[in-house]
């Protein structure tokens, strides 16, 4: 029994060996080799897919323990990728945020008449009396003192201080700055003045003109002779707080993450 195991062991062995030659010598010559290399492959496949089936793990296993550092180095990257994509998917609210403000600043369409820069807002100093904000554009982006500040929604202020990149913004909130608004309904003219400790702009109207106007009225820049302010930039909204006329600004002063520049050239020197 032994000696016809061994006998069938060793003719398999011989059939590979002669399936291997023939191989071997019909890919040099071709020819009349052919169909013993078909034969013989055919033979020998029982073999082969045993052999292949017992070697294969220790040919993962190899693999795997030549290419470990590789495989760790890819894997660190790929942790480090995803790490990346996630802070990005959780500063998505944030970004979206900017871009609305990036927006809201650049939408300015009552001075079209005037170039415009826009800016990032990167500080604000608060006061009881005051309210300055500071952006990261100056005179190298053609910015000079005593042009005025808009978002899209209406006026903000008026540089007061400009370097190379930076410029100071006095708010219309300040109780230093005056506007002199027209509302869009009747003509009625007035003077706005901030309150410096509220948002609400303190108005001085023309006499007479509280007759003709409209709580609610809405009043933009009057654009008069010597004023600073280019007429039609939107200012605020009237209401009446203990019987006094105000303005509620169109623009939002606590949400000041961009703004735009209007570009004057009167103010430059």
């Amino acid at each position: 029994m032994a000696t016809r195991t061994f006998s069938s062991r060793r003719l398999m062995l011989l059939l590979a060996c002669t399936a291997v030659a023939m191989m071997t010598i019909d890919a040099r010559g071709g020819g009349p080799f052919q169909s013993a290399r078909a034969t013989a492959y055919g033979v020998t496949q029982p073999v082969r897919s045993a052999v292949g089936w017992v070697l294969s793990p220790v040919a993962d296993i190899w693999q795997g323990a030549v290419h470990y550092d590789d495989l760790a180095r890819e894997n660190d990257e790929l942790r480090q990728r995803v790490a990346e994509l996630e802070g990005r998917v959780d500063g998505l609210p944030d970004v979206q945020g900017e871009l609305d403000e990036l927006r809201l600043a650049t939408g300015v369409d009552f001075v079209e008449r005037y170039p415009l820069v826009v800016a990032r807002v990167s500080s604000d100093r608060r006061t009881s009396v005051e309210r300055i904000i500071e952006i990261d554009r100056g005179t190298s982006d053609g910015i000079f003192e005593n042009m005025p500040v808009v978002t899209g929604e209406g006026l903000v202020g008026l540089v007061i201080l400009a370097t190379g990149d930076r410029a100071q913004i006095r708010l219309i909130s300040d109780p230093r700055l005056n506007v002199g608004v027209v509302s869009k309904g009747t003509r009625a003219i007035g003077v706005s003045t901030g309150d410096g400790d509220g948002a609400d702009l303190i108005l001085d109207l023309e006499e007479g003109a509280e007759a003709v106007v409209n709580e609610d009225a809405r009043f933009e820049s009057s654009g008069l002779e010597g004023s600073r302010y280019p007429g039609g930039i939107p200012v605020g909204q009237l209401t009446i707080v203990d019987g006094a006329p105000k303005l509620v600004p169109f623009a939002d002063l606590e949400r000041l993450a961009f703004v735009s520049v209007i570009l004057v050239t009167d103010s430059a020197p």
